[in-house]
């Protein structure tokens, strides 16, 4: 077993206990599969784990095959995992097995105090247009203006870009396709994708840096929903997590786990892999996540 208590103390400071955590084994299985006729050298699979996120510890990792677990940008934890050569019809399948403790956690009980400089390059950074964050579009600049003037700060602000975003997209389940906050105010509808991408433009029409975050919420059974959320940078608030799907400002409940934080970007797949063969030869990427709750005894 490889325990990564030693990189978080190294990496990221100290929080305070969980309270009344809920325990949850993670474990996901990939498929790279060579579908093609010719073979596959010099694989290399990023694989996003998870991410730092103040309502969950994750107190031990195994990789099989062994593999580097290593931060990348935006405090993103991920596997570098070298893999075989895949001659046609081959595959490769490795797994991660995560033991973690999640609780409920509210980010508006204490205040943060940001130094300046950092708050300056944090506006600078996450308040840029970027694909599915139409920030120019006329529509979003309309609805941001509207918001604006029931507003009397950033925090009210973000609230109120909350209500507009649950009030104008009809909240549907899973769509098959990213559709971008452009298409969302347009539509009217969408799945928690469209009303993260909407947030984020419409805080971001107005220079409050605001960023995405996907993972699952686990409701109990061993296969856990894809979901996606926001945070936002508040005065005095710091970072706080909103998801306007599920109609909850600045908490997260013990059934959120955190894996990919995207705001230098606009997308990030949780598998990225990189190879050596024809760029017309086929590859498949699967993965598959359960969950389960752990008990005394359970490993």
């Amino acid at each position: 077993m490889t325990t990564i208590k030693s990189i978080r103390r190294a990496l990221w400071p100290a929080r305070r206990p969980l309270v009344s955590p809920l325990r949850l084994r993670i474990e996901m299985q990939a498929q790279i599969q060579n579908r093609g006729s010719s073979k596959i050298r010099d694989g290399k699979m990023i694989w996003y784990l998870f991410t730092d996120m103040a309502n969950q510890f994750v107190g031990s990792i195994d990789v099989f095959p062994p593999a580097r677990v290593l931060e990348k940008a935006e405090r993103n934890m991920v596997a570098m995992i070298k893999v075989p050569t895949l001659h046609p019809g081959e595959s490769f399948s490795p797994t991660v097995v995560l033991r973690i403790d999640t609780t409920t956690r509210d980010w508006l009980i204490e205040p943060v105090d940001t130094p300046e400089p950092i708050k300056r390059s944090i506006v600078g950074t996450y308040t840029r247009m970027h694909k599915y964050w139409e920030t120019e579009d006329p529509l979003i600049q309309k609805f941001s203006e509207k918001v604006a003037e029931r507003s009397s700060n950033d925090e009210t602000y973000a609230r109120a870009a909350m209500a507009v975003v649950r009030e104008s997209v009809k909240l549907k389940t899973h769509l098959d396709e990213r559709r971008g906050a452009a298409r969302a105010v347009r539509e009217r509808e969408g799945d928690c994708d469209e009303h993260a991408d909407l947030f984020i433009a419409l805080t971001r029409a107005v220079r409050i840096p605001s960023r995405r975050v996907v993972g699952h919420y686990f409701r109990g059974g061993p296969e856990p929903e894809p979901h996606a959320w926001c945070e936002v940078f508040l005065e005095q608030r710091g970072w706080v997590p909103v998801d306007p799907a599920l109609n909850r400002f600045g908490v997260l409940t013990e059934n959120y786990f955190s894996r990919i934080r995207q705001g230098l970007e606009s997308e990030r797949p949780t598998i990225q892999f990189k190879y050596n063969g024809t760029s017309s030869t086929p590859v498949t990427i699967e993965e598959e996540v359960r969950m389960s709750i752990l008990t005394n005894g359970d490993k």
